[in-house]
């Protein structure tokens, strides 16, 4: 390796070309690489569903569900199965561990679903599989509002879709909001009464001349001449000129006993924003598309557009994840700005203006160089990735402090540059690969974590990874070589050398080594009093660092069979007392009518509709938290509603802290038991928004047919069937293309809007061959209570209760009160408790992270061994790693910030490969002492001297670079700005906190414990 070293100085050309090379390349990875806010997290999910209009909901659990939880529960690699069964419908979610091949899977469901299809009733459809593909989310909704007729404003939105699909980058822009087209035939019963005609004629004949008929062709020997039966329906008019029925030489048309109207569906929701009825257009992006120049593609589309339309038409933007990355990117790389100056001040003040620039090119080459080795590899640029570059900016340069402090000693000594520098590479060339590697060893292993906390902190040990590798390079090959060419000559402000810089500590030094045990006492005890200290004072454990959220979403629950208009005055009730609240930018409120639509958004059944709450800038405004209890306790008032606020989750955490599932082989069971148990976190105090997903029994009415009297009149199941849906949605007669849709439009046959009524139905005639008859003549009517859906969660009968959590404490500690109250209040053997949500990834995680952790130790003590082989050494070095936690403990206690399980997991990883290499430079040069003769004290005392500056300097970079991040700073470069606390840097808060504070504590032990023990060591060997 040293005549590589050497004949790479003998190529300097070629290695500033390479440099060169590599930066440019760099620089524009960094301006094309694809930019998002949260790393994409790859969860196989799928949706299995299966429709059976009319049946219950009982019947859809029994013969719907439990069929297709026999076939699919077996699955490889399937995480959660769970399963809802509503009147006329039954949905099977199936979930895969993260990281799961997403074709495999999804041919496997394909083929249990196939395999379970004969199993289901005859009169089920067949089950569909649809895919949940999380980087296929809305990247942005545009939302039209205004006062403008809802056919204008559908219009109108109709067109703007066409045109944004247009759009480079945008995948598809759907449409929410708005109704479907619908051609309805409002039957006069006057009318029809007074010609003899039923409904059932009606709908024949429009059936019966709605027809694609393929007439074939002639072959006339001389040619072939196609034939041709228009018989499909065109326009309205068509529907109206329609014969039903001929009496005598008069002819009875649709329009003589109906009214045919262009409408919309029935509305089964509603949207509005500020008040105001809107539409969506959710944009979702093509892959790899950059997502900021794909909003700003689709913004400037809109306003091109706009001009065409009302000036009534209002435009916002929600969910904008452009501007979301743009905050956050932003808040970053001021973030690596800030750092990168102060390092290089750092380093000025340590070595002088020459060596620091030398050192300072060490940087941004091996960003561009990390960077570029990213964007090939196929990650995004996202927060994670950002925070991994500010990680390793105090790293990037340990390195080339080392190798460049140790050749100015020797241009101190009268060698040349070049050979100063050459010697400097050779010497440090296996200590720097030593303690690369071992930093590369605690990062290894992050790159396997599972579950969606790994998916989501994967690219950090991957971005360290390559940038320390391309760091090694920069200071055993780019930075000597561009340091040899470099003009001799010292620099005016280079620090004066002299012995009075390290005299304090080579007192304390001396005292050490001379009395070892003193040493290791006082460290154990700085180890010992950190646990105790952070037990009184610390902050409890947690799983993910708390972010002030930029949004927050109000969850409405009713009880009742409310209708959509119903559930929509509902919504509006707390609409009005949430838009004009203190800090509240703009509401965006849903009104949701149907249970299945409610499940389809993963809602509760009983949830009648949602608010979208936007912030304005966290810096103008109150903390979200006190916002939210305001809103709390305005909209408690209200009474008869259920109120349910949701912050805006940041990270990999669920939906919500706390989740416990109750199961039960009799379903029976669970509706008291739930009861039971939000009664108990009610009584704790320290749950908030505290809910179950238990459904309310919802009245339904039904229509119990005597089929022997029915058969003497005539009458079929289906007749009847057909004659009450003309009370309810409308008998569905075909569809039409018109000119004006894309889509077919469906043709309903319906009674007036005024004879759509309950009491109606008691008084319904049907058709039969004797007439028309009172469907009461063999009908019964019976009110009975339906559970709204039934819940199963991998094939057990399942009610979850989920809460949130008071500001002020930790899940875990209240998890651990309430697991004691349901101990001491008991449940019975007939129901089991589960404890799911956060406290379930929150295990996954300590389990990953405790092998993760074993395996990083045992693969630094394998390179120590080899480095150093001595099994005391190594020890020894890996001692720096413990005495470290007790820095992070204490960090954490001056800051007041919870141990997290996930961040300062990271942190104390991150700490085991960053302060072992201080020992490994300083036992390197202890053992060289060793070498050349002098005795171990001696030996100990001058190689912990002449490393004190580098060991000294690499650590003070490092806990420089973090201290913007610790301190939640951000200097704005651009914009001239300095403010503490965005929520970007409160991610990284913990883990920053961990390593300033272990580095600093674990730098101050080893330098005197270090050098303390080899010197103890020794003289036992010697005896």
């Amino acid at each position: 390796m040293h005549g590589a070293l050497a004949a790479i100085f003998n190529r300097t050309r070629t290695v500033m070309l390479l440099l060169v090379i590599v930066g440019l390349a760099g620089a524009y990875s960094y301006l094309t690489i694809p930019k998002e806010a949260a790393p994409e997290i790859d969860i196989p999910t799928f949706i299995v569903t299966i429709s059976y209009p009319g049946i219950s909901t009982e019947d859809s659990a029994r013969l719907l569900v439990e069929p297709m939880e026999r076939q699919l529960h077996a699955l490889p690699g399937l995480r959660r199965m769970i399963a809802r069964a509503g009147e006329g419908f039954a949905t099977i979610q199936l979930e895969f561990h993260a990281g799961f091949d997403q074709q495999s899977a999804l041919q496997s469901v394909r083929d249990e679903t196939d395999n379970a299809a004969p199993d289901l009733p005859d009169g089920a459809d067949p089950p569909t599989v649809r895919e949940i593909d999380l980087s296929l989310f809305p990247i942005l909704t545009v939302a039209l509002s205004g006062d403008v007729p809802e056919r204008e404003l559908i219009r109108i939105a109709r067109q703007l879709q066409d045109r944004l699909e247009t759009v480079s980058g945008v995948l598809e822009a759907e449409l929410s909001g708005d109704r479907d087209d619908l051609l309805e035939i409002i039957i006069d019963p006057l009318a029809m009464q007074s010609y003899g005609i039923s409904a059932q004629q009606v709908s024949q004949a429009v059936r019966d001349n709605n027809q694609l008929v393929t007439a074939g062709a002639f072959d006339t020997g001389s040619g072939r001449v196609g034939v041709s039966v228009p018989g499909t329906i065109q326009t309205m008019a068509d529907v109206l000129a329609m014969p039903v029925q001929v009496i005598d030489s008069t002819v009875v048309r649709v329009r003589d006993v109906a009214e045919v109207r262009q409408t919309f569906q029935d509305p089964v929701s509603y949207a509005r924003i500020q008040g105001q009825p809107t539409i969506g257009l959710d944009i979702k992006k093509q892959a790899r598309a950059n997502i900021i120049n794909t909003v700003a593609a689709v913004k400037a589309a809109v306003e091109e557009t706009r001009p065409d339309w009302p000036d009534q038409v209002r435009v916002d933007y929600l969910q904008n994840q452009a501007e979301d990355i743009e905050n956050l990117l932003g808040d970053l790389e001021n973030n690596v700005i800030t750092a990168v100056l102060l390092v290089m001040l750092t380093v000025i003040v340590a070595l002088g203006l020459r060596a620091s620039l030398l050192v300072a090119i060490a940087i941004p080459t091996s960003f561009l160089a990390g960077i570029l080795v990213i964007n090939l590899i196929g990650f995004t640029m996202n927060i994670v990735v950002l925070f991994g570059l500010i990680l390793v900016i105090g790293m990037l340069v340990d390195g080339a402090i080392v190798v460049v402090e140790l050749a100015e000693r020797y241009r101190d000594e009268g060698r040349s540059r070049r050979a100063a520098f050459l010697a400097a590479s050779q010497r440090m060339l296996w200590p720097l690969v030593a303690s690369t590697a071992t930093t590369l060893a605690v990062f290894f292993p992050l790159l396997f974590w599972p579950g969606v906390a790994g998916q989501f902190m994967l690219y950090l040990p991957a971005t360290v990874i390559v940038t320390l590798s391309a760091s090694l390079l920069m200071a055993l090959v780019f930075v000597p070589v561009i340091g040899s060419l470099v003009p001799s000559g010292k620099s005016p402000l280079a620090p004066q050398q002299g012995p009075n810089r390290v005299h304090a500590y080579s007192r304390a030094l001396q005292y050490c080594v001379a009395n070892p045990g003193f040493a290791l006492g006082l460290s154990l005890l700085v180890l010992v009093g950190s646990f105790a200290i952070y037990g009184t004072l610390g902050k409890g454990v947690s799983f993910f660092p708390a972010v002030e959220p930029e949004r927050a979403q109000v969850q409405i629950q009713a009880d009742g069979n409310l209708s959509v208009r119903e559930a929509d005055r509902l919504v509006r009730l707390v609409e009005n007392r949430v838009v004009d609240q203190p800090g509240v930018d703009r509401v965006y409120a849903r009104t949701i009518g149907s249970v299945q639509a409610r499940l389809s958004a993963n809602l509760a059944p009983d949830i009648i509709g949602t608010l979208q709450i936007d912030f304005t800038d966290w810096r103008v405004r109150e903390p979200a938290a006190v916002i939210l209890d305001r809103i709390r306790e305005t909209t408690s008032e209200i009474p008869g509603l259920g109120i349910q606020v949701e912050e805006q989750q940041a990270g990999p955490g669920a939906a919500r802290p706390v989740q416990v599932e109750l199961s039960a082989a009799d379903r029976a069971h669970l509706p008291p038991a739930a009861a039971r148990l939000q009664a108990l976190m009610a009584g704790q105090g320290t749950f908030v928004d505290i809910a179950s997903d238990v459904p309310v029994p919802q009245p339904e009415v039904r229509v119990q047919v005597d089929r022997e009297q029915a058969a003497r009149y005539g009458v079929d199941i289906t007749t009847l069937g057909n004659t009450v849906q003309l009370l309810t949605t409308g008998l569905l007669l075909g569809s039409y293309l018109p000119d004006f849709a894309a889509d077919e439009v469906d043709i309903r046959l319906r009674y007036p809007v005024e004879e759509r009524t309950f009491a109606q139905l008691a008084e319904l005639r049907v058709s039969t061959p004797n007439g028309m008859v009172p469907i009461a003549n063999f009908v019964e009517l019976v009110p009975a209570p339906a559970p709204s859906v039934i819940n199963r969660v991998d094939a057990r009968n399942v009610q979850t209760v989920s809460a949130g959590i008071a500001p002020g404490t930790t899940v875990t500690a209240e998890l651990a009160r309430l697991r004691q109250a349901i101990d001491e209040t008991g449940f019975g053997d007939s129901v089991g408790i589960r404890f799911a949500g956060e406290v379930e990834d929150q295990q996954e995680t300590v389990t990953f992270l405790v092998i993760a952790f074993l395996t990083a130790i045992a693969l630094m003590f394998l390179v120590l061994v080899t480095q150093f082989n001595s099994f005391f050494q190594a020890t020894l070095v890996l001692s720096a790693i413990v005495f470290s936690i007790a820095g992070v403990l204490l960090g954490l206690v001056l800051r007041q910030e919870p141990f997290s399980i996930v961040m300062s997991g990271i942190g104390i990883m991150a700490l085991a490969g960053i302060v072992v290499n201080n020992n490994i430079v300083l036992i390197d040069a202890y053992n060289a002492h060793r070498g050349s003769g002098l005795d171990s004290a001696e030996a100990a005392l001058r190689a912990a001297t002449e490393r004190f500056r580098p060991v000294l300097l690499t650590a003070v970079t490092t806990v420089v670079g973090l201290l913007p991040m610790m301190f939640g700073m951000t200097v704005d470069f651009f914009d001239r700005d300095l403010y503490f606390g965005a929520p970007s840097g409160q991610f990284w808060i913990q883990l920053s906190t961990a390593i300033v504070g272990g580095l600093a504590v674990a730098t101050c032990i080893t330098m005197l414990l270090t050098p303390a023990m080899l010197a103890w060591q020794c003289k036992g060997d010697e005896r």
